[in-house]
C-alpha cells in the first residue's frame, strides 16, 4: 500500500497558502474600507427643492479622486439611483474649468467639485432646463 502522508502534507500546505490569501484580502478590504474616502470618490446629493426630483450631483473624497473619478461616481448614481421603469430621466452635466484634473490635496480641504450634475426625472423637465440652461439636457 502506497504512503500517504506526503500527499496529505501537501494539501495541509495548500490549504494554509490559500487562507493566508483569503486573510491577506479581508485585511486589505477592512484597511480601506476604515480609508474608504482616501481611495475613491463619495457622491453628495442636494435635494434642489421640496416636492421636486431634482438633484444636485457632485462628488468629493481624497488625492485619487480626480475628475475622472467624481464622473464615473456622478454618472453611477444617475443610472442606477432613478427608477428607469418609472420614468425618463434628464440631466446636465457642468464641468468646473478653473478646477485641474488632480485637485484634492493630501493634507488640505477638499475645495471646489470638478463636475457638478442636475438630474430628475422627466415630469421635473421644466426645473432642469431651468438649471442647465447653460448646458445641454441628456435624457435616458
Amino acid at each position: 500500500m502506497a504512503q500517504r502522508t506526503p500527499q496529505i502534507y501537501k494539501l495541509f500546505q495548500y490549504v494554509c497558502a490559500g487562507l493566508a490569501l483569503i486573510a491577506a484580502v479581508e485585511y486589505f478590504k477592512y484597511s480601506t474600507r476604515i480609508n474608504y474616502e482616501w481611495f475613491h470618490c463619495t457622491l453628495v446629493e442636494e435635494p434642489w427643492e421640496q416636492g421636486s426630483s431634482l438633484s444636485r450631483l457632485y462628488a468629493v473624497g481624497g488625492p485619487s479622486c480626480d475628475k475622472r473619478g467624481e464622473l464615473k461616481t456622478i454618472m453611477k448614481k444617475i443610472t442606477r439611483g432613478f427608477d428607469l421603469q418609472k420614468e425618463g430621466i434628464s440631466f446636465c452635466i457642468k464641468e468646473d474649468l478653473e478646477v485641474p484634473s488632480v485637485h484634492y490635496p493630501i493634507h488640505d480641504k477638499k475645495g471646489a467639485p470638478g463636475y457638478v450634475a442636475y438630474a430628475s426625472y422627466d415630469s421635473d423637465s421644466r426645473d432642469i432646463r431651468e438649471v442647465c440652461e447653460d448646458a445641454p439636457v441628456l435624457h435616458i
